[in-house]
């Protein structure tokens, strides 16, 4: 056995601890999973859903100020509820959905899709299919797009502060930050 010394040693830990630290960022990356609380196909139709709430015009839309990542995020961590109720409302739409149009909710045109929506909200869809009520989902995910749009970004959704830009609003300053102007 060869006879470290002290420097030799340091070094050789710092590559050990070196090579541990990197280790991870060496995983292929189709192992990363995009959302924690839902798979792409279920953030999928979330996506076109909340596309549909808040389309993209001259102004940026829900995609754009990542609404759907504040809803995962808050499904994941602060409303671990609401995250079965997206799940199974998103699941009873793609089933209604492939059943009545032969089509996932995203593929479908948008005037077909605005129609599922407002037959969600007034509560007119009555299918087996349903595992949650249509008007209690919907009305959920229209509180969550609206709150990712139009809350702080450091909740997760508001990008870039899309919307405060769009009401031509100043951004706002962070409480206790003032001093170091």
């Amino acid at each position: 056995m060869k006879d470290y010394n002290r420097r030799d040693f340091i070094k050789t830990l710092g590559l050990l601890y070196g090579s541990l630290l990197i280790a991870p960022a060496c995983t292929p990356s189709s192992v990363k999973q995009k959302y924690q609380a839902f798979t792409e196909e279920e953030a999928d139709c979330l996506i076109a859903l909340c596309e549909q709430i808040i389309p993209r015009d001259e102004y940026a839309g829900a995609t754009d100020a990542g609404v759907i990542g504040f809803i995962d995020r808050q499904s994941k961590l602060r409303f671990p509820k609401e995250r079965t109720l997206f799940k199974d409302g998103v699941a009873s739409l793609q089933a209604w959905c492939k059943a009545t149009y032969n089509k996932p909710f995203e593929n479908l045109d948008e005037s077909t899709q605005i129609a599922i929506m407002q037959s969600m909200e007034k509560d007119e869809i009555k299918s087996d299919l349903w595992k949650v009520s249509p008007k209690e989902f919907f009305k959920k995910l229209l509180d969550r797009t609206m709150q990712g749009f139009y809350g702080s970004p450091r909740h997760g959704g508001n990008k870039n502060y899309v919307s405060f830009k769009m009401m031509r609003l100043d951004y706002p300053a962070l409480m206790g930050q003032n001093r170091y102007k």
